[in-house]
């Protein structure tokens, strides 16, 4: 039997209740009383509960085993798992490798923290089937010593959610817990120095950079996207001017996704068809629409500064003059390095939420400050001219106003359906 308890009552949670109709769960909500550990087994715990949670701690003091959904995957699923985890791009990375993988008509399955549960898949669980299972650093910090994965594949390592883990260190330990799971490959950057310093005893690691590919490697020679074994020749996937995706860290994201998929059986040619169809995932660096010669895009997914950097740096190569839209909660209290960093590419700046007034303070560039996202929006197309760009990348977390990022990026999509509603000169 299945107790649920949450210390919110929110609407949301409601909604799921309610959509359990007559089930026989025992729902505990909007409150966090100790009692509700009597009587209880195993405890199975969102990642987003932190291990200060008075339930939690209670829990390990009496000595009741805790677990979390992915180990409960992890722990029963009959196939092959390759994780994916990083700082940024793994839920792009996550869909690439599976696109490549089914493309090649080998059997597989895609979850995990990319939203959705593979325990939901489990009547198609099959021996000969690869799961693409995406970690996060809040589930890879309670990861099981003991788990294994046949494979693990990391997008580039940085900095992100220290107010979760409270030192960079402790988060890219969390992540290096991935490496030491994988029994068969380790993908990774090959420049990238945290990557390289996890302890990794699969019997493969390998690399991918935006240069030639060297032995166990992918890479990019004369324009075109290459991986080479651990001898001969490498081999061609596709040409980068056949992708919709853009941006050097897409590429990187290719390159991950080619050289685990090619390292799972699959052939150059249906990997490179994969690749050159994917578009990008929602909120994630792309062209939107252009209103009055302006050009908007999207890169809602950002909540630090690494993927605005990335965004930034992919559009001021067009030419075009940038002006940034962003705002939020910051994870580390550095504003300073942010406006820095903006400052490198972007003409202006348009700032909401918590961020705005540091934001200003720090800016060495025209910055406006605003208190929400719709009076930021409107001051970056004022300022905007005709042959210009406003790029949306937060940069911050979403927690000062909005529940998570996601209902952030579709304020920002109703906003941009207004105002094209209600522009007659756009183009």
């Amino acid at each position: 039997r299945v107790r649920v308890c949450d210390r919110s009552k929110s609407d949301s949670l409601l909604a799921v209740q309610a959509s359990f109709g007559d089930a026989d769960i025992d729902w505990q909500l909007g409150c966090e009383d100790l009692a509700l550990l009597d009587g209880i087994d195993l405890v199975v715990t969102s990642p987003a509960i932190p291990d200060h949670s008075p339930l939690l701690q209670a829990a390990l003091q009496r000595g009741i085993p805790c677990t979390q959904e992915c180990e409960l995957f992890l722990a029963s699923y009959p196939g092959r798992v390759v994780a994916v985890t990083g700082t940024n791009g793994k839920s792009s990375t996550s869909t690439l490798l599976h696109r490549a993988l089914a493309r090649a008509g080998i059997d597989a399955l895609l979850g995990g923290n990319i939203g959705h549960s593979l325990l939901a898949d489990q009547a198609s669980w099959q021996t000969q089937q690869v799961a693409v299972f995406e970690v996060s650093s809040f589930q890879l910090e309670r990861f099981a010593q003991h788990r294994q994965v046949y494979g693990a594949v990391f997008t580039r390592i940085g900095s992100d959610h220290i107010d979760r883990h409270g030192t960079v260190a402790n988060y890219q330990a969390a992540k290096g817990r991935l490496a030491k799971a994988a029994t068969e490959f380790v993908i990774h950057a090959a420049d990238d120095p945290v990557a390289n310093d996890f302890t990794c005893s699969a019997s493969r690691r390998g690399y991918f950079s935006l240069e030639a590919p060297g032995p166990g490697s992918a890479g990019i020679e004369d324009g075109l996207l290459r991986v080479r074994g651990d001898s001969g020749p490498p081999t061609t996937i596709l040409d980068q001017r056949a992708m919709k995706l853009i941006g050097d860290f897409q590429l990187e994201n290719a390159l991950a996704a080619s050289l685990a998929a090619y390292w799972l059986s699959a052939e150059a040619h249906p990997i490179g068809v994969a690749l050159a169809t994917a578009v990008p995932l929602p909120f994630r660096l792309q062209l939107l629409t252009s209103i009055s010669g302006i050009q908007i895009y999207d890169n809602a997914i950002s909540t630090e500064v690494e993927s605005t950097r990335q965004a930034l740096l992919t559009l001021a190569k067009t030419g075009r003059r940038i002006h940034w839209l962003g705002g939020g909660k910051s994870k580390d209290g550095d504003h300073g390095k942010v406006a820095n960093m903006i400052a490198e590419y972007a003409t202006t700046a348009h700032v909401f939420g918590a961020a705005a007034e540091p934001m200003v303070r720090f800016s060495t560039i025209p910055t406006t400050g605003h208190e929400t996202l719709n009076e930021a929006f409107k001051a970056a197309l004022l300022t905007a001219k005709a042959g210009d760009t406003v790029l949306f990348s937060p940069a911050f977390a979403s927690f000062d106003q909005y529940p998570n990022f996601r209902a952030r990026a579709l304020e920002f999509h109703a906003l941009l359906r207004d105002r094209r509603v209600t522009t007659t000169d756009q183009d």
